[in-house]
């Protein structure tokens, strides 16, 4: 919180759900996902999808064709779209090394982080499929391990407080989980509602710290998350 108790302006960030069908003989959808270094001072020990702050850089830059469609759907101007994509294309290129043209981003999802917390995103999230030969590695230093994992695998490793991750991520990975392969995932981003989503944190019925989505959804958070949260849960 800031000064006289007013909640941080979160600072806009762009995500992007990289996916591909399963490999191996799995089936259903994988997705990339990075664990963050357990110092890092928002996340630590995280497992996030890849992307980041927007910069000055992505002020200026090509607007993709689809940034007008875009717009409409995030409630956005068509400059502000654009500024967005170029993030979250510039962020999945320097943590992933894949590179894919802007107008294969779809809008999925926008999250804003609690007010309780000390450090604040308006997270928009993007669902892209990986391009045709394009390989993905694990290159940021903010993560201590990064790959491809099947979305119901990461969601039984988050129910069993062994893959610890944050609400927008649990959340975004479940709706995955109902969808067969990447072209059910971009056929379902276009009819997706897309209002803003800040959880707030609060114990249910049974004492229980919970993230309330605010739509008659709780989500249960893991005793992971609380050590991660330090003295935000008390």
């Amino acid at each position: 919180m800031t000064g006289a108790g007013r909640p941080v302006v979160p600072r806009e960030a762009a995500t992007v759900l990289l996916l591909r069908d399963g490999t191996n003989g799995r089936v259903g959808l994988e997705t990339w996902l990075l664990r963050r270094v357990p110092k890092m001072a928002f996340a630590p020990g995280m497992s996030v999808f890849p992307g980041g702050g927007v910069d000055p850089v992505d002020a200026d830059g090509p607007v993709p064709a689809t940034a007008d469609a875009v717009a409409a759907r995030f409630g956005v101007s068509a400059e502000h779209a654009a500024m967005l994509m170029r993030t979250a294309g510039r962020e999945l290129t320097e943590e992933t090394g894949v590179r894919l043209p802007l107008e294969s981003l779809l809008p999925w999802a926008r999250w804003i982080t609690p007010e309780v917390e000390p450090r604040r995103y308006d997270t928009y999230f993007f669902v892209a499929a990986v391009p045709d030969g394009a390989t993905a590695a694990a290159l940021t230093g903010e993560a201590s391990h990064a790959d491809w994992i099947p979305v119901s695998q990461a969601l039984a490793e988050y129910e069993r407080d062994e893959r610890p991750m944050l609400p927008p991520t649990v959340v975004n990975l479940a709706e995955l989980a109902t969808l067969p392969d990447v072209a059910a995932a971009l056929d379902s981003a276009a009819a997706r509602p897309l209002h803003p989503v800040q959880p707030t944190f609060r114990r249910d019925d049974s004492g229980t710290w919970c993230a309330d989505l605010g739509d008659g959804r709780l989500l249960p958070l893991p005793e992971s998350f609380r050590r991660s949260s330090g003295d935000l849960l008390s």
